[in-house]
C-alpha cells in the first residue's frame, strides 16, 4: 500500500464503534455554531421526557450545558419540599413550622384597636387563631389578614351608623309632619303597659319606628271609636319617656323640691316662676302617663 493511500485510509477512519451514519446523524441535528437542528429533541431527548419544559429554555449545545451546571450546584442546597395530599401530618408540620408558623396558634400577636374591643366577639378571634394555624399562616400572613378584618368591620359599623342616622332623620320628619299619630301612639303604650319596665321596652321599639307608630295610632282610633280611651290630651311629638325625663329635670332643680345652695326655696323667693315651673311639670307627667277622662 502506498504512502498516500495509508494517509487516505488514516483520515477516512472513524472512531471504533461509531459508523458514519450515526456521525452523520448526530452533525444532522447540531449546526457548526453548536446551534440545536429542528427535530433535535426526538433524536437527542426520551420520548418520556420531550414535554418537560425545561428544554424549551435553550437552543444550543452551551445553553444546555450552562443549565446542567446550574442544576448541578443546586443539588444539596436547603429546600421545602411541598408534602403531598397522601403525606402524613408530621410532614406537614415540618413544611409549615419551614414557612415560618409557629409551634402553637396561642402564639400569633392578633392586635384589637381600643375602641373596637367590645365588637370583637373573643370566641371568634379563637376561632380564627385556630384557622390560621390549620392553614399554615406566619406572622406575616396573620397581620395582613387581620388589617384587613380590621377595615372590614370598620366599613360595616360606618354602615350601620349611616343607616341609624338615616333612619333617625326619617322619623324625625314624620314626628314633625304628624305629632298627633306620634301622640296616641305614646299614650297607648303607656295605658297598656303591664309595669314601668314593660313601658320602657315598648318606647324603646316605637323610638324611631315609622311603621310601628302607625301601627299603634290606627288601634288608638279603633279604642277611640268604642269610647275606650278619649282624647284629653293636645298633641305634642315627645315620647313618654322624654316627657317623664323632663319632668324630673324640673323637679331635680334648686329650689324646686329641695332648697338651694342659700338654703331658699323657689316658691318663697320667685313664686310666679315656681309655678311656671310647675304647671310645666304637670304637664310632662300627663304626657308620660295619660290617663283616659
Amino acid at each position: 500500500m502506498s504512502e498516500a493511500s495509508g494517509q487516505q485510509v488514516a483520515e477516512g477512519s472513524q472512531p471504533a464503534g461509531e459508523s458514519s451514519a450515526e456521525q452523520g446523524s448526530q452533525e444532522t441535528f447540531i449546526s457548526e455554531d453548536g446551534k440545536f437542528k429542528p427535530g433535535w429533541k426526538e433524536h437527542f431527548v426520551p420520548e418520556e421526557m420531550r414535554a418537560d419544559k425545561v428544554f424549551d429554555t435553550f437552543d444550543d449545545v452551551g445553553g444546555g450545558l450552562k443549565m446542567l451546571g446550574s442544576l448541578q450546584n443546586m443539588i444539596g442546597k436547603k429546600g421545602v419540599v411541598i408534602p403531598g395530599e397522601a403525606s402524613p401530618p408530621s410532614e406537614w408540620d415540618n413544611f409549615h413550622r419551614e414557612c415560618g408558623r409557629p409551634d402553637t396558634k396561642d402564639v400569633y400577636e392578633m392586635k384589637i384597636a381600643d375602641d373596637l374591643k367590645e365588637v370583637y366577639d373573643e370566641n371568634l378571634v379563637a376561632e380564627a387563631r385556630e384557622i390560621f394555624h390549620e392553614l399554615g399562616f406566619n406572622q406575616k400572613k396573620v397581620d395582613k389578614l387581620w388589617e384587613f378584618e380590621e377595615k372590614r368591620i370598620r366599613a360595616s359599623l360606618k354602615s350601620i351608623a349611616n343607616q341609624e342616622l338615616e333612619t333617625d332623620n326619617a322619623f324625625a320628619e314624620w314626628s314633625a309632619a304628624n305629632p298627633d299619630k306620634l301622640h296616641w301612639a305614646n299614650r297607648l303604650v303607656s295605658e297598656n303597659s303591664n309595669d314601668d319596665e314593660h313601658e320602657e321596652s315598648l318606647l324603646k321599639v316605637l323610638d324611631n319606628n315609622i311603621a310601628f307608630a302607625e301601627f299603634l295610632h290606627n288601634i288608638s282610633g279603633k279604642f277611640k271609636e268604642h269610647k275606650i280611651i278619649t282624647e284629653t290630651e293636645q298633641p305634642s311629638g315627645i315620647t313618654a319617656l322624654d316627657a317623664l325625663t323632663e319632668a324630673k329635670k324640673i323637679e331635680n332643680m334648686p329650689g324646686f323640691l329641695l332648697p338651694d345652695e342659700k338654703g331658699q326655696f323657689l316658691r318663697e323667693t320667685n313664686r310666679p316662676e315656681y309655678d311656671r315651673l310647675e304647671k310645666e311639670r304637670d304637664k310632662f307627667y300627663k304626657l308620660a302617663n295619660p290617663k283616659p277622662g
